[in-house]
């Protein structure tokens, strides 16, 4: 069987464990499941986000369902849940084209091509880049997209190649702001390695309009980017218990391949052309900085989900320089990781924050919050994007409890779920707010417990 069929074939697996992995459950998995048709629906409402974000993923959304419902399909919130659903499904096997187009431009066995094939949509992290973590993943498929013409670029020198590699640069800050975070970091110390002093004042320049970008869309995280350096040790991932065993397999694999790398650069550097001797530094550099389990273990868990990225591309170029026996190796290693990652997504599945009774029962709070926009309900994070999603009211976590809170909004609402959880529930470090003594019960079930407060409570309350 040819190559390309083997291609087709890993596209249709993915495909399809995406889809039975999203349309399994009424509700979209993952604890900001609620968060992505919350968005779209607010953009088909209102025309814009109802949180700041990087904005083409829900617009995205909101425009195929607008296209739909020219042809007569009814905009139902059914169908921005199916529609949410459907394109994060799509969305990540298709990296596997311009991922095609990069290893195209290396020999390598075609055994050692469908291992990498497997691994970059198949594996670990690009599973876990399903339902809740749907802006990551089209953003990866962009950034596949930028290094394939980067590349290209680098070889051919075409005006073309330079213009859809920056193309899909900015595709990727305008879907994901982490992921153009990655990509920014790595493009830079590509370029400084091929261009040297020269690429000194471009990379600077690049850095201050791509710093100004994030600011206009999204001043928050503009803020916590720049200010990154007070947090990134806070609370370190391997002392705070947030590194779990796929993680730790995860991390000595990444030392693995970039061990292997350092290897095989140092002992093929005088025939590796440049800009591949750049990708293997970057790749390098890139693996080490994301595995590091020292971080503090928020940001390790977010730049751990961009490890296949430097892998998958270190890989490709060991092997362009390798012989058939480390290639066929490689390959071995590639395709047994690949298998276990299936058969651990299989059995640990993503649910919703919510089970289908705790969801029913959480419409019956409608009548109680009502159309008012001087209510807001704060909740668990997670709970919150559904809570929204239903009763069409403002929310927020109890991190934003303070005292203008409660002169902007005339009803705070607490919600406590106390049944109905999903079963990775436990496994969060997402709380219930805490309910103060002076609040007034008004709702209560087997599910959900709601309470109103007047306004703040003083220090001496607690």
């Amino acid at each position: 069987m040819k190559l390309k069929h083997l291609l087709f074939i890993i596209l249709i697996a993915s495909l399809s464990i995406r889809l039975i992995f999203n349309f399994s459950w009424e509700l979209i998995p993952g604890v900001n499941g609620g968060y992505y048709p919350l968005q779209v629906r607010l953009v088909l409402e209102t025309g814009h986000l109802g949180f700041s974000d990087m904005p083409l993923l829900f617009y995205l959304d909101a425009f195929i369902i607008k296209i739909m419902s020219l042809f007569g399909f009814a905009v139902t919130d059914q169908l921005i849940i199916n529609v949410v659903k459907l394109v994060d499904s799509v969305s990540l096997p298709l990296l596997l084209f311009p991922l095609r187009k990069l290893m195209s431009l290396y020999q390598s066995s075609d055994f050692i091509k469908l291992s990498i094939f497997s691994f970059s949509v198949l594996s670990f992290s690009p599973l876990i880049l399903i339902s809740d973590l749907q802006k990551n993943a089209l953003a990866i498929v962009f950034i596949f997209g930028f290094l394939a013409y980067f590349l290209m670029f680098q070889i051919n020198k075409s005006r073309k190649d330079f213009i859809l590699s920056i193309l899909f640069l900015l595709l990727t800050g305008l879907t994901h702001f982490g992921s153009f975070v990655f990509a920014l970091f790595f493009l830079l110390i590509s370029v400084l390695y091929i261009y040297r002093k020269k690429a000194i004042l471009p990379s600077i320049m690049l850095i201050i309009l791509s710093l100004l970008g994030i600011l206009m869309i999204d001043s928050a995280r503009f803020s916590r980017l720049v200010t990154f350096w007070k947090q990134i040790f806070e609370k370190p991932a391997l002392f705070t218990g947030m590194i779990s065993l796929p993680d730790f397999i995860f991390i000595l694999f990444s030392l693995f391949v970039a061990i292997l790398g350092i290897l095989v650069y140092r002992s093929d550097s005088k025939t590796l052309k440049i800009e591949q001797k750049a990708i293997f530094m970057a790749s390098i550099i890139s693996l080490l900085a994301c595995s590091f389990p020292l971080m503090d273990g928020e940001y390790f868990r977010r730049l751990s989900l961009f490890l296949f990225i430097p892998q998958v591309l270190l890989i490709v170029q060991i092997a362009s320089v390798s012989k058939a026996k480390l290639q066929k190796n490689l390959a071995v290693v590639l395709f047994v990781f690949t298998l276990l990652s299936i058969f651990a997504a299989a059995g640990q599945p993503k649910t919703p924050v919510v089970d289908k009774n705790a969801f029913a029962d959480l419409k019956k709070l409608k009548p109680m919050v009502g159309n008012d926009p001087q209510t807001i309900v704060i909740a668990r994070h997670g709970l919150e994007w559904w809570t929204a999603w239903t009763l069409h009211t403002k929310v927020g976590q109890d991190k934003a409890i303070n005292e203008s809170l409660f002169d902007d909004y005339q009803t705070v609402i607490f919600l406590n779920q106390i049944a109905g959880f999903n079963e990775e529930h436990h496994r969060t470090p997402f709380h219930e707010p805490e309910i103060a003594p002076n609040a007034e019960m008004v709702y209560a079930s087997e599910y959900f417990r709601a309470y109103t407060i007047a306004q703040m409570p003083s220090k001496k309350d607690h």
